[in-house]
This record gives C-alpha cells, structure tokens and sequence, in this order.
C-alpha cells in the first residue's frame, strides 16, 4: 500500500509557483548585470543568496514557502521598476 503524501494539492501549487517566480527573479538579476557591468559582481553574488534560500526552504512548512514567494516578489517588483 502506498503511503500518503504530506504535501496537499495546494502546497505543490504553492511551491511550484513560488520556483517560478524565482526563476524569473534570478532572470531580472543576470539581465541588470549585464546591463550594468558595475554591478555584475553583486548581481552573481544575490543570484547565489537566493538559490541558496530556494533549494534549502522546507518544501513541507507551508509558512516558510509562502514567506521565500513574498520575498521574491518584492525584489522582482524592485527589479523590475529599476529595469523597466
């Protein structure tokens, strides 16, 4: 017999679009470094921050997954007004 999964329908969408987001978070990043070689270095350096936060967020704990997607959020909004 197969054993029950923890995670809820709602917490793979959750977390699935929480990667999304970050994916294109960690594309706003690459493209303000290469528009700004100054700030190539930072840009790699954040890239590397929020993988770190992205692969080792506790996919079970609901809370933690929904703070990491409102983080990522506010920065691709920050981004996106610096870049548009």
């Amino acid at each position: 017999m197969a054993a029950i999964s923890a995670w809820r329908t709602s917490d793979a969408v959750t977390f699935d679009v929480m990667r999304e987001s970050a994916t294109t978070l960690i594309a706003l990043l690459l493209r303000s470094g290469a528009q700004d070689p100054r700030t190539a270095d930072h840009a790699r350096a954040e890239i590397a921050a929020w993988r770190t936060d992205i692969l080792t967020v506790d996919a079970y704990d609901r809370a933690a997954v929904a703070a990491l997607a409102t983080r990522i959020e506010t920065r691709s909004r920050e981004l996106d007004g610096e870049t548009s």
